[in-house]
C-alpha cells in the first residue's frame, strides 16, 4: 500500500489527468484481430481475455496499490487500517472515500476504452475477413457458371477497397448478403452475438475483486467512523448533505457488489468447467471473496443504523433506508448462500452482519426473534458459532420484546460459551456449534 501521502497524492493526480487510452490501451494487440476462416477455427475468448489483462496489470496493480493507501488512512477497522495518533477530521473519510471512487470510475473508464477499440477491431477485421472469403467463393463460382466475378460487378480494384473501407451505397452490401451461404451467415451472427450487442465477452480488463473489496471495506468503515462521530458530536448532523459519505445508502453498496459479481460472470461465461462436478477454476483476479459480500452486508446495517438513529431523518427517509436495507441485506446474503464461486455458504460475521440489519430495521417484536433463531440455527447446524455471535444475539435482544419462548431461547445461549479459566476466551458447547468457526473466518472483521 502507499504510506507516503504526497506520494498518494502525486499518483492520484497523475491518473486522474491521464487521457482516457493512455493507461494501457495503446497495447492493444489482441490474437483476435487475426483473420481466421469461419469453417476452420474460431477466436479464442478466454485468450483474448486472460491477455488484456496481461496487458492491463501493471496499471490495475499501481489502482490497488492506491486504494488500499487510502483505505488505510480511513479508519483504524478497515483491512489496511492503522491506529490514529490523533484527532481526525469528521470530514476527511468522506474526502478521501469519494477520491477512491474516483480512481475506480478512471480506471472503469479504460477498461471501457479497451472494450470499445476491440469491438471496433473485431468488426473490421470480421468484414476483411468475410469480404476475402467471399471474394475467392464467388471467383471459383464464376469459372463454371459463367458468372460475373466480385471484381466485375464492383468495376475494379480500386472500387473494392471502397467498399471494404465503407465508402459505397448499399450496393456491395446487399450483393455480399445474397452471395453469402446460410451455414456461414448462421456462423458469423453467432460469432457476433456479443461482439455487437451490448454484452461484452469478458468483464473490463484490469479491474480485480480486491479493488471492489476495498471500496467495500472503505464504504463500510467509513460509515461507521462517521456514525460514530456524529454520535458524539451532534452539532455534525446538522449539514448533512455536504458530505459523499453522508449521500451513501444501501443501493450503493449492492451496486458495487453487483459490479464484482457481474465480473465474475462475464470472465468465465465461456468457460468449458463442470462446474456440477466440483472442478472449480474460474478466472482468478475476479472470483469475490467473503469481503465481497460481508463488506456489503456490513456497510448496509450502518447505513440503516445511522438512518434510524439520527433525529435530522425525517420519518420518510427512514423508511426508504429500511426498506432498501432490508431488501439489499438479504439480497446480498441470498446470493452468498446460493452462488457457485467455491466460497462457503456464510460464516459468522456473515451472521453478525445481517443480524445488524435486522436490529436496524426491525422493531423488537416476535419477527425480529424468528429471524434470529432462524439465523442461530444455520449457524450452529454448519458450525459457524463464535463468542462475538452470541454476544450480537443478546445485544439485539437486550429488550426482551420477543415473546416467552424466546426468553427462554436466549438463556438456552447462556450454555453455549463458558470460559474454561478465567481471563481465557470463551469456549463454545457443544463443540460441533463451532467445528468451522476459525476454518471460515476470511480476515480481520469478516
Amino acid at each position: 500500500m502507499c504510506r507516503d501521502p504526497v506520494k498518494l497524492q502525486e499518483l492520484t493526480q497523475q491518473i486522474l489527468e491521464t487521457p482516457v487510452g493512455s493507461l494501457f490501451c495503446q497495447n492493444i494487440t489482441t490474437k483476435s484481430t487475426t483473420v481466421v476462416p469461419m469453417n476452420n477455427s474460431t477466436r479464442n475468448i478466454e485468450d483474448d481475455r486472460d491477455e488484456s489483462y496481461l496487458i492491463a496489470r501493471e496499471s490495475g496493480e499501481l489502482v490497488e496499490y492506491l486504494l488500499r493507501g487510502y483505505n488505510r488512512n480511513i479508519s483504524p477497522l478497515t483491512l489496511c487500517g492503522v491506529r490514529s495518533t490523533g484527532d481526525v477530521n469528521p470530514n476527511e473519510p468522506s474526502v478521501l472515500l469519494e477520491t477512491m471512487m474516483d480512481i475506480m470510475d478512471r480506471f472503469h473508464k479504460e477498461g471501457e476504452m479497451y472494450q470499445r477499440l476491440r469491438r471496433d477491431t473485431l468488426d473490421y477485421n470480421d468484414t476483411a475477413g468475410m469480404a476475402s472469403r467471399l471474394s475467392s467463393t464467388i471467383s471459383e463460382d464464376s469459372v463454371g457458371s459463367g458468372r460475373r466475378s466480385i471484381i466485375s460487378i464492383s468495376g475494379n480494384n480500386d472500387d473494392l477497397d471502397d467498399n471494404l473501407n465503407g465508402k459505397s451505397g448499399d450496393s456491395f452490401t446487399s450483393f455480399v448478403q445474397d452471395k453469402l451461404e446460410v451455414d456461414t451467415q448462421d456462423q458469423q451472427q453467432q460469432q457476433q452475438k456479443f461482439v455487437n450487442g451490448n454484452e461484452d465477452d469478458f468483464a473490463l480488463p484490469g479491474v480485480t475483486t480486491n479493488m471492489y473489496d476495498t471500496i467495500l471495506d472503505s464504504m463500510a468503515c467509513a460509515t461507521k467512523f462517521s456514525l460514530d462521530n456524529e454520535q458524539n458530536n451532534l452539532t455534525a448532523t446538522n449539514n448533512r448533505k455536504e458530505t459523499y459519505l453522508q449521500l451513501l445508502e444501501p443501493n450503493d453498496l449492492y451496486r458495487v457488489a453487483g459490479a464484482a459479481w457481474k465480473a465474475h460472470d462475464l470472465n468465465n461465461q465461456h468457460s468449458n468447467n463442470k462446474i456440477d462436478s466440483g472442478d472449480h477454476h474460474f478466472f482468478p483476479s475476479t472470483v469475490p471473496t467473503m469481503v465481497t459480500y460481508n463488506a456489503t452486508l456490513r456497510g448496509v446495517g450502518n447505513l440503516c443504523s445511522a438512518a434510524t438513529n439520527e433525529r435530522n431523518y425525517d420519518e420518510e427517509q427512514r423508511d426508504f433506508f429500511v426498506d432498501q436495507g432490508l431488501a439489499y441485506g438479504f439480497g446480498v446474503y441470498n446470493h452468498l448462500t446460493h452462488n457457485n464461486h467455491g466460497l462457503p455458504k456464510r460464516n459468522a460475521a456473515s451472521v453478525i452482519y445481517l443480524l445488524q440489519i435486522v436490529k436496524s430495521c426491525i422493531p423488537p417484536s416476535r419477527t425480529r426473534g424468528n429471524i434470529t433463531v432462524a439465523l442461530w440455527h444455520q449457524a450452529s447446524m454448519e458450525g459457524l458459532v463464535t463468542p462475538k455471535l452470541i454476544q450480537a444475539i443478546h445485544e439485539l435482544h437486550h429488550d426482551n420484546c420477543n415473546g416467552p419462548e424466546f426468553d427462554v431461547f436466549l438463556r438456552s445461549l447462556e450454555k453455549c460459551a463458558t470460559p474454561s479459566q478465567p481471563n481465557k476466551k470463551p469456549i463454545i458447547t457443544p463443540q460441533r456449534f463451532a467445528r468451522f468457526a476459525k476454518k471460515y473466518s476470511h480476515s480481520k472483521f469478516y
